[in-house]
């Protein structure tokens, strides 16, 4: 088994989400997707923690996949880029796109509204 999966893995095993309704986890992971591409850019960065964004981003995303019915499961980011792009994809064609900043907050929300509070590790 590839590292990558093992870390996924055992965060995505780490503990029940506290968010599981599908429009809470695509906040979620709309939040979680921002913050890995913000961090790709920062000087300094260490690889543990950009690794760390990687896992956290790709939890959610599974979660979410999950709650709409797409197969999603750590094992199959052997390739994680591929893997991460495959759902991105499915749940765009499912209507929810998380590519799009101007579908960073919910609808009609109106302003920018911090994502919903999870803690995978409880």
């Amino acid at each position: 088994m590839a590292m990558y999966v093992e870390l996924l893995s055992a965060g995505f095993n780490s503990g029940e989400p506290t968010v599981t309704g599908p429009e809470d986890l695509l906040t979620l992971a709309r939040a979680h997707r921002g913050a890995m591409f913000t961090a790709v850019g920062r000087r300094h960065l260490s690889a543990e923690r950009s690794l760390a964004y990687d896992v956290v981003y790709d939890t959610a995303l599974i979660r979410l996949c999950g709650a709409v019915g797409i197969e999603a499961t750590p094992a199959l980011f052997g390739q994680p880029r591929e893997e991460r792009a495959r759902l991105e994809h499915a749940l765009a064609e499912a209507g929810m796109d998380l590519t799009d900043p101007d579908l960073a907050d919910p609808p009609g929300a109106g302003r920018r509204t911090p994502p919903p509070r999870c803690d995978w590790s409880s």
